[in-house]
């Protein structure tokens, strides 16, 4: 992944988090993969609010099956509407959503956060060496 621009990386992320919260609780979904997303940002150079704060927003986007949100189940309770057509719907609107966000961090994102350059504050350091 080293050759990819720190977009691509973002948007890789931003769709594997929003496949995985499809089956997944969005607080476990990132605590699995928020500290993944650090250390990849990390080691490719990449400021980690750069893949983070994507992340966390795409992790929202649980609106294919029933299992991604409460209101889903309740829908999918009354038993007129199949699991096909809640994929059908849902799978355009996590392509909108990651689309948004995408669009939203390469144009306010950059300068806000100033994400072209890589922190001093996103190196790791070994805390328990001075102990």
């Amino acid at each position: 992944m080293s050759g990819l621009p720190p977009w691509a990386v973002t948007l890789l992320a931003c769709l594997l988090v929003s496949a995985v919260t499809e089956f997944a609780s969005n607080p476990a979904t990132l605590t699995v993969f928020l500290p993944i997303l650090s250390a990849l940002s990390e080691t490719l150079l990449i400021n980690p609010l750069h893949t983070l704060i994507p992340s966390t927003m795409c992790v929202s986007f649980g609106v294919m099956l029933p299992v991604g949100n409460p209101p889903n189940a309740i829908v999918f309770s009354y038993g007129h509407v199949q699991i096909s057509d809640m994929v059908k719907a849902g799978f355009g609107v996590n392509l909108i959503g990651v689309a948004v966000v995408m669009l939203a961090i390469t144009t306010w994102g950059v300068p806000l956060f100033n994400l072209t350059e890589f922190p001093s504050w996103a190196v790791a350091r070994n805390v328990t060496g001075g102990l």
